[in-house]
């Protein structure tokens, strides 16, 4: 378990192409929105007092207008996108079950989808453990792309059942019936957040149904997502402690970035040099939760292929696209 985590840090680290690429997509998905904002934010200030004043830290006054008359993308212009707050925001917002605003809906629709089309290139290299040509590593993504977009089709039924009826029960029902002769707000806080654990642990065992899932997809070559969610179901049952374990190995790194950045958090800032610590410290965060991502899929492929195989073990050949002038003209390395 122990030796699978430190192994899928070590192919991460090993593979640092891959995670410029995943970031530059992931910023590429962001871009659009900024610059969106951006032009709303500059035309509502226009050459004004309050654009000096916003300039050099927070103008309540001017934010609390700009908010009441914001539509769209605009809405998410709140005081909690500054720094560690935008975190909380989300999180708090995800427990809760609080539904995006129609423009962030579809941007995260877009990204999954995206991803969807990466992540079977991403595993195949890791799993590989060695570079890839970008040609054999977009052809991985495109050979996984419609089985995982079936996967995703059967574990977008399970979130759903999750984060519906499930979440409505809890939450709601569940959470009401048991607090409503309560008079101590600490015992009800003990109760939600009790309900919230029960939750989460839920979404943890299906995360990782699906996580090995993809993983016995990619490794074994797999075509039916229906065989590979069972497969993958039956990998975790015969292996509780072990699976677990290494989840939440992974988890505890991924927390450790959430402590560092929140730690390190810029503040409202102001124009100039410390504008631009706060862009670069954010974007670090950003490269730090990605590289956990990562090690996620790649500690949990060292894992199975430990067990069930190899280090090395893909049962495909290694991906490459047909020979041609075209092909060969796309050079480098994914890493």
């Amino acid at each position: 378990m122990v030796a699978s985590f430190l192994n899928g840090i070590r192919r991460v680290v090993n593979a640092p192409a891959l995670l410029v690429s995943v970031y530059l997509v992931t910023l590429a998905a962001t871009v659009p929105m900024a610059l969106a904002l951006h032009v709303s934010i500059a035309s509502h200030l226009g050459n004004s007092v309050a654009a000096d004043t916003a300039a050099t830290g927070v103008n309540a006054e001017w934010w609390e207008e700009f908010g009441a008359q914001a539509t769209g993308i605009e809405r998410t212009f709140t005081p909690s996108v500054i720094g560690f707050a935008a975190v909380l925001s989300n999180l708090s917002a995800f427990l809760d079950n609080v539904p995006l605003s129609g423009g962030i809906a579809a941007v995260a629709v877009a990204y999954l989808v995206v991803w969807a089309f990466l992540v079977g290139g991403v595993i195949d290299r890791l799993a590989r453990q060695r570079p890839v040509l970008s040609a054999g590593f977009f052809s991985a993504c495109g050979i996984f792309f419609f089985r995982f977009f079936r996967l995703a089709a059967l574990a977008g039924l399970m979130y759903w059942v999750l984060l519906g009826p499930v979440h409505s029960w809890l939450l709601d029902d569940l959470y009401r019936a048991i607090t409503r002769d309560l008079t101590v707000e600490r015992t009800a806080f003990i109760v939600r957040l009790t309900l919230y654990v029960i939750f989460g642990t839920l979404l943890v065992l299906v995360n990782l149904v699906v996580d090995y899932a993809k993983i016995r997809a990619v490794v074994e070559d797999r075509r039916s997502m229906i065989g590979a969610l069972l497969a993958a179901l039956r990998f975790a049952r015969r292996r509780p402690v072990a699976t677990i374990g290494l989840y939440l190995l992974n988890g505890t790194l991924f927390l450790a970035v959430l402590c560092a950045y929140a730690l390190v958090a810029p503040g409202a800032g102001t124009t100039g040099p410390s504008m631009w610590v706060g862009f670069l410290v954010g974007q670090a965060y950003v490269i730090a939760r990605l590289f956990a991502k990562l090690v996620f899929y790649a500690s949990q492929t060292a894992f199975f292929q430990s067990q069930l195989a190899h280090a090395g073990y893909v049962a495909a050949p290694r991906p490459t696209w047909p020979e041609s002038p075209a092909a060969e003209a796309i050079g480098g390395t994914v890493t």
